[in-house]
């Protein structure tokens, strides 16, 4: 396996790698179609490319790559960054340098990264406009709050405001209802579409970003991982005597967290066992509310992925069988 370090960019990615010699070398290539088509013609054929994830800036580089065959590994750049140890100076060679020396001493841990589906890429795209579309309302609508106060107002200025509340009202159903065609018209999309939305307490919403967060359900392919990507998995934190118990990260997809914290919210009401669940924990043995919903965002999340893997739709009147009992039975 040969490592081909990549720091990418809007206009042109860096690349390192070692030639035969046994010496760095480093290029420059345009991050055009017609440049990474001969770059990629070029490399050998055990070669690995080894690049920060910088979203759109390697979608052209990922697409082209995974249609011929060389395999590709976007890392985190947090992981990147802490693996370094004590460094000094910061330019595109170095970066590059940095990334394929990351990629030589994990090439174990080094995960291929493929381009999603058509369907699910749309889709992505579309979840992207929405988000900014709603905070674009979201400034609008906290700007007319704050003009209640004014002694003194213009009407100029609140039909502008209103008029743009009322597009982006239109804008935001018309992308919602872009999305759900795309869910629909892909079988697999909407197969675990309709499998996430039949659990009490989950809607469209949440099931989009869940699809689209884990390409499917395939990219973070168990609950724990999936967790840990919305900051709501806790984590030990002891050393020596000192024991401070089980906490959530701080890392994590804020928006995807606040999201599942809704549906827990929802489902301790209208999901017979999480309503029993949160009044044993809250009522009875008296614990902290964000802890109650935490774990039962948790809970949500093993019975998304156990219905997704086996591809069943959920079931109220499901009973789990005690797996010591399954011997006698």
């Amino acid at each position: 396996m040969q490592i081909y370090g990549i720091d990418l960019a809007s206009e042109k990615f860096d690349v390192s790698f070692i030639d035969e010699d046994g010496r760095a070398r480093h290029i420059v290539v345009k991050n055009t179609f017609a440049q990474i088509e001969k770059f990629l013609d070029k490399l050998p054929a055990e070669a690995h490319l080894v690049a920060e994830h910088t979203g759109v800036y390697g979608d052209l580089l990922l697409y082209l790559a995974d249609s011929r065959g060389v395999a590709v590994s976007y890392v985190q750049a947090y992981a990147i960054k802490h693996s370094m140890g004590l460094v000094r100076g910061k330019s595109d060679p170095l970066d590059c340098a940095r990334i394929r020396e990351y990629g030589e001493r994990n090439t174990d841990r080094l995960v291929p990264t493929h381009f999603p589906s058509e369907s699910l890429y749309r889709l992505k795209e579309l979840h992207a406009t929405r988000r900014l579309l709603v905070d674009m309302r979201k400034l609008a609508l906290t700007s007319q709050r704050g003009d209640r106060m004014r002694p003194l107002h213009s009407t100029v200025a609140e039909s502008a405001k209103a008029a743009a509340i009322e597009e982006l009202n239109a804008r935001i159903d018309e992308v919602e209802k872009e999305m759900q065609r795309i869910i629909d018209q892909d079988p697999a999309l909407k197969k675990t579409s309709e499998i996430v939305q039949s659990i009490p307490g989950i809607g469209p919403v949440t099931t989009t970003q869940l699809i689209i967060k884990t390409d499917n359900f395939t990219r973070v392919a168990t609950p724990k991982k999936c967790a840990t990507l919305a900051g709501i998995s806790p984590w030990p934190n002891s050393t020596g005597k000192s024991d401070r118990g089980c906490h959530v990260s701080l890392m994590g997809d804020r928006e995807l967290k606040s999201l599942l914290y809704m549906c827990a919210r929802s489902a301790s009401v209208y999901f017979e066992k999480m309503r029993i669940y949160r009044m044993k924990k809250q009522d009875v043995e008296k614990k902290h509310f964000f802890v109650v919903m935490n774990n039962i965002a948790n809970r949500l999340l093993k019975i998304i992925y156990a219905l997704v893997r086996k591809g069943e739709m959920f079931d109220p009147n499901f009973v789990t069988i005690d797996p010591r009992l399954k011997t006698c039975i």
